[in-house]
């Protein structure tokens, strides 16, 4: 695997490989990487001559200060992972390298209205600041495909319509969420909860899933009325839990084919996202 921090070594190494007629397939992270993060690039792999992975901990998508700076950042694990599984270019550029020459952080506000809505309305200026650095890197990679996992469902959204507006020529790939045995949805986050958080965790899929289970009924109602209930109580605090169309994030009353139920909770001091298809 080549390791490059220079956004112009990076760029430049794309283009000799697209030169080749080689097929690049991308896949951008944060770092800390799980098992998720490894299924995309394991997908990437499968549809796609050159996988190339980027680790960027993105400033701008950040609206908690602490947050940003409590991110874990393991990168040689990492990068054993990487090239454990294949991995062929990682560009892991410092944030000078990204905003030291005046990048200009994007707006999302005309998205559509889904952007302001559930993690938009959670976290002020977290998308303009995935946009921007999405754009960035879709740049400087030119990729053919790029593959997300479902977890950050919203995300997904977003960069699928960044992509139908500037970059019309990369295919996007929504990959499926990636769990642990009891449930629980992989992230990077995980490792921030307490031995007894964990043990709990898994209520934030068992009530997704039995939404899920119920949806065809109007016993899916009583359902959410129920999660609502225990994923807001101790020492789980319930930001939303909304049931709603997949596409445009329309809250919705009764059965339809395109829906979707999206969580957010705050488990000690981790905040989990999860959703699941209905």
């Amino acid at each position: 695997m080549i390791l490059i921090k220079n956004s112009q070594t990076f760029n430049a190494l794309i283009k000799e490989k697209k030169a080749k007629n080689l097929k690049i397939g991308f896949v951008p992270t944060m770092g800390a990487l799980h098992a998720g993060h490894l299924s995309l690039i394991k997908s990437a792999r499968q549809k796609c001559d050159i996988v190339v992975c980027s680790i960027f901990v993105n400033p701008t998508q950040f609206n908690v200060a602490s947050d940003l700076t409590n991110y874990p950042r393991p990168i040689e694990k990492d990068i054993q992972l990487l090239v454990h599984e294949g991995c062929d270019i990682l560009f892991h550029p410092e944030v000078d390298e990204i905003y030291g020459n005046g990048l200009v952080k994007d707006s999302s506000s005309d998205f559509g209205s889904f952007i302001h809505l559930l993690e938009g309305a959670s976290r002020p200026g977290h998308f303009d600041g995935v946009i921007t650095i999405v754009k960035k890197l879709f740049q400087l990679c030119e990729p053919k495909e790029v593959f997300f996992g479902q977890k950050d469902y919203q995300q997904c959204l977003v960069v699928e319509t960044l992509i139908q507006r500037n970059f019309p020529n990369i295919v996007f790939n929504l990959c499926p969420i990636l769990r642990e045995e009891d449930g629980l949805a992989m992230s990077s986050r995980n490792i921030r909860l307490s031995a007894e958080e964990r043990k709990i965790s898994y209520k934030i899929y068992k009530e997704l899933k039995n939404l899920k289970d119920n949806w065809q009924t109007q016993q899916w109602e009583i359902a959410l009325k129920n999660a609502k209930h225990i994923l807001n109580e101790a020492p789980f605090k319930l930001e939303y839990l909304s049931v709603c169309n997949a596409k445009t994030f329309d809250s919705i009353d009764n059965f339809e084919e395109n829906a979707i139920a999206l969580v957010a909770v705050q488990l000690g001091n981790t905040r989990l996202i999860d959703n699941i298809l209905l």
